[in-house]
């Protein structure tokens, strides 16, 4: 059963660390609101598992002036493929 996690909250808050343990191969880590935070650390994901998938959500991004062109390890998805998301897993949990 897949999972897509939604971290809404900057890093300060430590929502990842709490989130990853209970993360398994195939969820997904969407970052929003000030989760996008997050995206900013290039390094964010080298340390955890390939087979977890990293987004940043555009509009949050853009709201906060960050470009994010150089980091390939994050996909950036907009609000149409975000709700797109939300059906293609099995479950969605928002850590806040």
């Amino acid at each position: 059963m897949s999972t897509l996690h939604t971290i809404s909250k900057s890093p300060k808050s430590q929502l990842l660390s709490e989130c990853l343990p209970l993360v398994n191969k195939g969820d997904g880590i969407l970052f929003i609101e000030d989760g996008v935070y997050y995206c900013a650390n290039s390094k964010v994901s080298d340390d955890f598992e390939s087979d977890v998938t990293w987004y940043g959500l555009k509009e949050d991004l853009d709201a906060r002036g960050l470009k994010l062109d150089d980091i390939k390890t994050i996909k950036i998805i907009n609000y149409q493929i975000f709700v797109e998301m939300c059906e293609e897993f099995d479950k969605v949990i928002s850590w806040f």
